[in-house]
Order: structure tokens, then sequence, then C-alpha cells
């Protein structure tokens, strides 16, 4: 039986999709490149290149773009988000997937939902001040949410989401990066 739209979600295709990762965890795997292109002081401009699901490549519609500065009080033109704000940015993005899919298979009707995501951090890491880190110490997340649901399954949900949030769990856990740099 079809479980129809929720929330702007397909309920019948995100079951089927979770399906088909218990079926073959292959088919849950991903691959995203974005490439970045420096424009002058502290501007760059970044775009979405190839993406993969699974075994196959993604396909879009066209690519997308973000530019991104730094504010005037950090030397910036403020031409663009801050790379800081990009990043809590991507956590308020994927929460909001996370939130739109689970209330969906859940039965949880979402009339509103807002992030306010406050980050706190020093300049003193990046310019090799003392020994501070150079990203942010901590993170402030307020999930303002409007449903008719009752207010424990709401935080269900909430509990469910952070758990399962990928971007979440790629900023509270070690990642693995390789760098080089390629000269011209």
């Amino acid at each position: 039986m079809s479980q129809g739209i929720r929330n702007g979600v397909n309920v019948d295709d995100l079951m089927n999709a979770i399906e088909a990762v218990k079926e073959d965890p292959v088919n849950g795997k991903l691959t995203f490149t974005v490439g970045s292109k420096w424009t002058g002081g502290f501007k760059a401009n970044h775009t979405t290149s190839a993406f993969a699901v699974g075994k196959e490549p993604g396909k879009r519609a066209k690519d997308h773009s973000i530019s991104t500065d730094e504010p005037n009080e950090v030397l910036g033109n403020d031409s663009g988000i801050s790379p800081a704000e990009t990043l809590i940015s991507s956590l308020a993005a994927c929460l909001t997937v996370g939130y739109a899919a689970n209330a969906a298979a859940m039965g949880i009707d979402l009339d509103e939902l807002s992030f306010e995501i406050t980050g706190n951090g020093s300049l003193e890491g990046f310019m090799n001040i003392g020994n501070k880190r150079a990203g942010l110490d901590d993170l402030k997340i307020k999930a303002i949410v409007k449903s008719n649901a009752p207010a424990e399954k709401l935080q269900e949900l909430h509990d469910y989401v952070n758990e399962h949030s990928p971007i979440w769990d790629t900023i509270c856990n070690p990642v693995k990066v390789e760098s080089q740099v390629v000269t011209g």
C-alpha cells in the first residue's frame, strides 16, 4: 500500500532505498566531489562536480555553486558566506534532511522546521598564537519544530536525527583526510 508524500518526501521511495541498502550495503555508498577556485583575497567559488550513489554515477540537471569569503572584521570583503558558516550551514542542511525523512517515516507531519546554530572559536589557532585549535570549539543547536505530533514523539525524532546525521557524525568523529599539492 502506497504511503504517498509526507513532508515533501516520497515515503515509498524512502522505504525502497532503505531496503536496497539493507540487501546490499554497496547501494548506500556515497562519493561527492566539489571543485573550488580561489578568486582573490579570501574569496573562492565552490561548484558541485561528480557524485555517485552505490555503484552508479549521479546525474544532476546542473551543477550548483556557492561563494565564500570572510566578513570585513576577519579581513575579507564580506562577499559570501564564511567557511565556518558554510560548515554550520552543512550541519543545518543535513539535520533538515534527517528531520524531513525520519518524520515522514515515523508518520509525523511537520508544519515548520528551522535551526539556529551557533559556533564558537578563536582566530588564535589559525594565526598560530599559543596552542589553541584552529577550528570551532563548540556548536550549539536549537531545532525549532512546529507539528501536531506529541512532544515525546518530537523528542524521539530529534534524538534519532542527531544520532544518525552524517554531517553531525563527520564533525564529531575523526575523519581520514589526505591532502596533496599539485604544482603547475
